[in-house]
């Protein structure tokens, strides 16, 4: 089959959804590579995100500069698509170009999230209009809606009334690097490189008030300066966030105990996990929630908020919290730091959970929608 994908975030986008685009790509190259699979992006970029040498890349050339790259992903994509004469198009982020049913080809969208139907209150109105307007389309527009979880299945359902039967499950997969164990020596060296404490839990993620880290720093708080961990922020986010998640740790005199690590290269992420203690995700609502995902597969004990999707990346090896409770998070950080026992179970059943969400999983569950979209 020729199948192409919208590789904005592909190439563009080094974190949540450029992460989703390129383990999803590889991972079909790797297990079917049978297909012929087109890349379509703006620009590539300067990375090191290439795809596989068979893999065709196609960016607009001039045709970008009289319309913009926005622009042409909407306007003029359904165009190229239709002389590449594709068997599918996946929009893997959200989005079909206008005009899509004129290509000739079968469609499906994935959709991550309808946070901003769900929360309105975490984005502007304009966003939330637009956001609204062009994923409801799309997905009214595709032959199959790929929703990333049962939660954000249930979203689709519930705001935008799509058909069940158009539905597919198909959960992301966790990049194979967080499988690999580090050894003592590659820890050490990742210790010292951040200058990391022998002793730490771990957040890593956007710092969004979404990501909910003021109570978090409320949690550690209220176990008082000598009980609380030092707790790493691992990520980037809006800095007036940042700087009032910080005049919260300074009121309840932790400001030692905090540290922010910004800008943290993906290769350095396993060992950053399998050295924390636990990790720490009390976000108030998620399409699937990655990192909980990665830090089961590093083995570490995962402590999550009990909502959206949450439970679905974390399985039954995890603790879940009340996100807008403080004390049930600070509970839930002592019994599990106090308990090496418990430490340790939580740790088997998340790396038992971790193995349902490998490429090869992702890939299989893919190419049975795309099967069924060319039957």
């Amino acid at each position: 089959m020729l199948i192409g994908f919208d590789a904005k975030r592909y190439f563009l986008n080094r974190t949540g959804l450029g992460n989703y685009a390129r383990n999803t790509v590889r991972a079909l190259e790797k297990f079917h590579p049978e297909n012929q699979y087109f890349l379509y992006t703006p620009k590539t970029g300067e990375n090191s995100h290439l795809p596989g040498s068979k893999t065709i890349v196609r960016t607009p050339g001039s045709e970008q500069g009289r319309l913009g790259s926005a622009l042409w992903r909407t306007f003029s994509l359904s165009r190229i698509i239709k002389k590449d004469n594709l068997d599918i198009y996946h929009g893997l982020s959200h989005e079909l170009p206008l005009g899509i049913k004129k290509a000739g080809c079968r469609t499906a969208v994935t959709v991550h999230d309808l946070i901003f139907m769900r929360m309105p209150g975490l984005y502007s109105p304009i966003d939330a209009r637009i956001y609204k307007k062009k994923y409801k389309r799309s997905c009214h527009a595709a032959d199959v809606v790929v929703a990333i979880s049962k939660s954000t299945k249930n979203d689709l359902l519930e705001f935008f009334h799509i058909p069940e039967e158009k539905i597919r499950v198909a959960y992301q997969s966790c990049d194979p690097i967080f499988f690999n164990k580090s050894g003592p020596k590659e820890l050490d060296k990742t210790r010292q490189k951040y200058s990391l404490p022998g002793e730490f839990i771990l957040y890593l993620g956007s710092l969004v008030p979404r990501k909910n880290i003021h109570n978090l720093i409320h949690a550690l708080g209220s176990m008082g300066k000598k009980n609380a961990p030092c707790l790493i922020l691992a990520g980037q986010g809006k800095k007036d966030y940042i700087r009032q998640a910080m005049h919260i740790a300074r009121q309840n005199k932790i400001e030692d105990n905090i540290r922010h690590l910004p800008g943290i290269p993906s290769s350095d992420l396993p060992c950053l996990y399998q050295a924390a203690q636990l990790f720490i995700y009390p976000s108030v609502y998620e399409g699937f929630g990655i990192p909980v995902l990665e830090a089961l597969a590093s083995g570490t004990p995962v402590i999550t908020s009990d909502n959206s999707c949450l439970r679905e990346a974390g399985g039954p090896g995890s603790r879940y919290i009340d996100p807008g409770s403080p004390e049930d998070m600070a509970r839930a950080i002592s019994e599990i730091l106090e308990d090496g026992q418990l430490r340790q179970e939580m740790i088997r059943e998340g790396e038992k959970h971790a193995v349902n969400f490998t490429p090869q999983k992702t890939a299989e569950e893919l190419m049975h929608i795309y099967r069924e979209l060319g039957a």
